[in-house]
């Protein structure tokens, strides 16, 4: 291998510009480049401001810190990234890192290629002119397609809906922005705490209410599909890690050792709310193909009245979770990609498996915020499946 091209600056104190910090993602790598003193500086861009971002305590205190600017802007146009420059005034930033994204489904094409590929394309151009060492596209392993298959970076992209679509777009067209230094990440499915709207979240959601129904969830996917992971706090490393240890103009795909599958996450969620679950016959699975729209109507209109009831009993007001399924969330997911390429460059994670306590970790935060019905942990029927 040449390391002549090679990314190999020291871990010293740097600033970062975070587009989309205070998502999910976002505000969990403020957090670790604040605790682990990589960042000298943080500079938080978007247009949801932390105040309006269902923060736990911890991330409060990390928006509080003197270490951190936030900046209101709407990235999907050119002309607020002034408000930027007026902001952080003649401080500049080594890395950019770009969070920004429109995850919300079934939503027009037209809005994915304005909050997705436009925003992505004008985070790129800024950290161009602000001549950054280096800009870090966040995509996603989706960009492959989802037919099971062990995905390698170099793998063709065959992906499946609007917004992955546009993610591979990006990652395409980032090369044409001349004198642009990047990286492109392409996680799994990432969990962990703080996630409000991805797929582990729905999942231990809808668990919930099975187990205040006292019923079993019936599951119309295969034991077998493949939805591989990466634990936020992984991701926030890999992203650090990748700065200082990765080569310009490459992609690494972000995910866990795991190979998870859903049964392992099935297994998981029935152990933290003592639910059974099943999955349905080949031939119900068939039929449901053809009216997963029908099927989703159904689903939706026996969760949603529960949830309702649950949160009343604990006194919740106000919540972003919601047991809401799209028809396209009842489709085969079938994530999977290989992490050797990023292992390759020293990189090992800590959290290489997905387990209960992890997941536990995720409702017992939302419970601490007081959005998730705590008196659901623990209760119901007996775990099964």
């Amino acid at each position: 291998m040449n390391y002549s091209n090679k990314i190999c600056i020291r871990y010293i104190m740097v600033r970062y510009l975070v587009f989309g910090g205070t998502g999910f993602v976002g505000r969990n790598l403020v957090q670790y480049l604040l605790d682990e003193n990589v960042a000298e500086g943080v500079c938080v861009v978007d247009k949801i401001p932390p105040s309006m971002s269902w923060l736990n305590e911890k991330h409060k205190a990390t928006f509080q810190d003197d270490r951190v600017q936030y900046v209101s802007c709407n990235l999907a146009n050119n002309s607020n990234f002034a408000k930027i420059k007026e902001a952080s005034g003649s401080a500049e930033f080594d890395y950019v890192v770009n969070l920004a994204s429109e995850n919300k489904l079934a939503l027009p094409r037209e809005v994915y290629e304005e909050r997705v590929y436009q925003v992505s394309m004008n985070c790129a151009a800024y950290a161009r002119d602000i001549k950054a060492k280096l800009f870090v596209e966040i995509s996603t392993a989706q960009v492959y397609g989802m037919q099971g298959k062990l995905s390698k970076e170099s793998d063709k992209h065959h992906p499946k809906y609007d917004f992955e679509s546009c993610k591979s777009n990006v990652e395409k067209d980032l090369a044409s922005i001349e004198g642009l230094k990047y990286v492109v990440l392409r996680p799994g499915v990432i969990y962990g705490v703080g996630d409000k709207y991805g797929y582990i979240t729905s999942q231990l959601v809808v668990a919930s209410v099975y187990s205040y129904l006292k019923e079993t969830m019936q599951l119309i996917w295969k034991p077998s599909m493949y939805i591989n992971l990466v634990h936020v706090e992984d991701m926030c490393r890999a992203l650090v890690h990748v700065v200082n240890h990765g080569s310009p103009g490459e992609a690494y795909n972000i995910v866990d050792d795991g190979d998870t599958v859903l049964d392992t996450i099935c297994k998981h969620t029935s152990a933290i709310f003592h639910m059974k679950y099943e999955y349905l016959s080949k031939i119900t699975n068939i039929l449901a193909s053809f009216s997963l729209k029908d099927v989703a109507e159904g689903v939706n209109e026996k969760h949603l009245a529960p949830w309702s009831e649950m949160c009343t009993k604990d006194s919740i007001t106000s919540t972003p979770l919601s047991p809401f399924i799209y028809s396209s969330q009842l489709e085969s997911m079938n994530i999977r990609a290989s992490n050797a390429k990023i292992k390759e460059t020293g990189f090992s994670f800590r959290f290489p498996h997905v387990t209960e306590v992890l997941l536990r970790d995720v409702v017992e935060d939302f419970v601490q915020i007081n959005v998730f019905p705590g008196s659901q942990l623990g209760s119901g029927s007996t775990s099964g499946s």
